[in-house]
């Protein structure tokens, strides 16, 4: 249909795609013919929805509003609904709502694990209507745990040294179980053990373990022979969750040197815990809800791998998981 502006016409092309953002073509007529119901449908429609008065190019804009006083009155002429459906409409309210449900399932109310999740439409309607995420989760009443600022300094054999030092120094332990968990790994990235990195710093391991060594290596190592001769099938995942695989952990940097100090080769077989079944896993999300442990993506990661990769496997998000466990569990 060709709108009349100041005695020019023009008629615009819509693309239009369920409340995305629409782009507009529209060519310069001329032409004094009047509009009928066709004509203005095309203007007013694509695709088979009609197009957002945002999306309308401004001087066809006014110049259906000096027509027909309305975008609404336009639509209603050429035989379309007077309002284009949008997908949701968000209000403070309903961002508000939607943060407070979306924290009873365990989803971590942050932008980056809001979006993770596949919500990030809370996360720009949060912007909108609450001045931003922070501001929202505040109105909503809920508090998250900041995440703690590690010490970024680089680690290397001298600073593991170092730090031992310091510990002995200031009067306190040094024993694996008593020191800050980076130390610890460090210690086991460049020396092999804890034990040789102490004794890099030059004390002696035997004085400074809370506890005596209840095997000497070779009678762990003799164990370890006669668990392979016992059972040949053992999985490696098997041999990292039995009592004697942790107790080789403390002496050997891995259970691979381990085996290997023993003489043994081929053995165990190396293969990945098997995923839970859906059902197991949805009970083991109430094990853990009732046990109190936290629910939150973070949380899971950090204490059970396997029961991540099953929860993606078969849901694919954990807030979708809670859902189903919330549903079957209560």
């Amino acid at each position: 249909m060709p709108l009349r502006v100041g005695g020019v016409g023009f008629t615009a092309s819509a693309y239009y795609d369920r409340g995305r953002s629409c782009s507009i073509r529209y060519r310069r007529v001329v032409d004094d013919a009047a509009p009928d119901v066709t004509e203005l449908r095309r203007e007013l429609i694509c695709d088979g929805a009609p197009v957002l008065a945002s999306a309308i190019p401004k001087r066809v804009y006014a110049t259906l509003l000096s027509r027909f006083g309305s975008i609404a009155k336009a639509r209603a002429a050429a035989g379309l609904p007077a309002s284009v459906p949008t997908k949701r409409r968000w209000s403070q309210a309903t961002v508000l709502a939607e943060l407070r449900r979306l924290h009873a399932l365990g989803v971590v109310i942050r932008d980056r694990d809001l979006k993770d999740a596949g919500y990030s439409g809370v996360v720009e309607a949060a912007k909108i209507y609450c001045g931003g995420l922070v501001r929202a989760r505040r109105l909503a009443r809920i508090t998250i745990f900041r995440r703690i600022q590690r010490d970024r300094a680089p680690w290397d054999a001298e600073r593991v040294v170092s730090e031992i030092g310091a510990l002995l120094r200031d009067g306190r332990s040094v024993a694996s179980s008593k020191v800050d968990a980076r130390l610890y790994c460090a210690a086991r990235r460049y020396f092999g053990t804890w034990a040789a990195a102490i004794e890099a710093a030059g004390l002696d391991y035997d004085g400074v373990r809370l506890h005596a060594p209840s095997y000497a290596v070779d009678e762990l190592l003799d164990q370890l022979r006669a668990l392979a001769a016992a059972e040949p099938g053992l999985l490696s995942w098997q041999l990292e969750a039995h009592q004697l695989g942790y107790m080789l952990r403390r002496r050997f940097p891995s259970l691979a040197e381990a085996v290997a100090a023993a003489g043994i080769t081929g053995w165990p077989k190396r293969a990945r815990k098997p995923l839970p079944t859906p059902e197991d896993t949805l009970a083991a999300i109430a094990a853990r809800r009732a046990a109190g442990h936290a629910l939150t993506a973070t949380a899971v990661r950090a204490d059970d791998r396997n029961l991540q990769r099953a929860v993606l496997r078969h849901f694919g998000s954990w807030g979708a998981a809670l859902a189903a466990a919330r549903r079957q569990h209560g």
